[in-house]
This record gives structure tokens, sequence and C-alpha cells, in this order.
């Protein structure tokens, strides 16, 4: 896919970015200008800047949470996995001694 330019607005500024799927882009953008706007409201009078960092600082806690309950889930998966399998052996043994 090619990458194109998507005009977003994010905490009342325009940005032009790139990307492959100008939809996906602007669902980041209005995600980002959404935790920036709610943390504005909840600290009104807090810089720019600040509001960044924090919103930043909130979106990547979300981030690392969501990958450890993923590695989490893929364990447990993986457990799952290899206790079904050992079922499957015992089982193919007890009929292998029946045959």
């Amino acid at each position: 896919m090619k990458n194109t330019g998507i005009k977003v607005k994010i905490f009342n500024s325009e940005y032009n970015l790139l990307g492959d799927n100008p939809a996906e882009v602007e669902k980041f953008a209005k995600y980002v200008d959404g935790i920036m706007q709610r943390i504005n409201y909840q600290s009104p009078n807090t810089s720019v800047e600040s509001v960044a960092v924090v919103s930043a600082l909130n979106i990547a806690e979300s981030f690392f949470k969501e990958k450890d309950s993923r590695v989490s889930t893929e364990k447990d998966y993986f457990e799952f996995l290899q206790e079904n399998n050992k079922k499957i052996d015992e089982l193919n043994d007890s009929i292998d001694k029946i045959l």
C-alpha cells in the first residue's frame, strides 16, 4: 500500500501525517485527541507540553497493560495446549494397550 497524506486535528492543532490507512490514522488521532482533551478538562491551565506528556504516559500505561495481558493469555493458552497434548498422548497409549 502507498502512504498517503492525511490531515488530522489533535488538541486544536493540525498535523499532516502519512499512513497506509487514512481511516486508521484518523482513528488514532481521534483517540489521542480525546485523551488530551480529557486531561486538559481535568487539569485546566496545564501547559500543552504537560498535557502531551501526561497523555503519552497514559497511552504507554494502557499499551503495557494490554501487552502484559496478551503475554499472560499466550502463556495460559500454551499451558492449556500442553495439558491437552499430554491427555491425548495418554489416551493414545491406552488405545495402543487395548489394541
